[in-house]
């Protein structure tokens, strides 16, 4: 069963639309987007997609920068998942995160 398949089981079809999957030789590629969500809503939402994976990927997190900083602060200090391995900042953009799943 794929991620998206997995995905479909618990998201709404307006939550599944956030999320981007792609596959390529490099391996597996999970963008979403939480503009809009609150920081427990947007935290609860990236746990269960980590959790739902169960296959290691990149996620690169959408939280925005220009309309507030909760969710990028709360990605970055709080967010915790045993399947993180690594966090990555985008230099040229403050409102991306990329996390390796493991």
């Amino acid at each position: 069963m794929s991620i998206k398949e997995r995905l479909s089981g618990i998201y709404t079809n307006e939550e599944t639309a956030r999320v981007h999957i792609t596959e390529s030789s490099n391996g597996i590629s999970v963008v979403v987007d939480v503009h809009g969500m609150k920081c427990g809503q947007a935290k609860r939402f990236i746990n269960n997609l980590i959790n739902i994976a169960r296959c290691p990927f990149l996620l690169t997190i959408i939280h925005g920068y220009n309309h507030g900083t909760a969710i990028l602060e709360m990605v970055r200090t709080e967010l915790r998942n045993q399947h993180i391995s690594c966090m990555f900042l985008d230099s040229h953009n403050q409102g991306v995160t990329y996390l390796s799943i493991a």
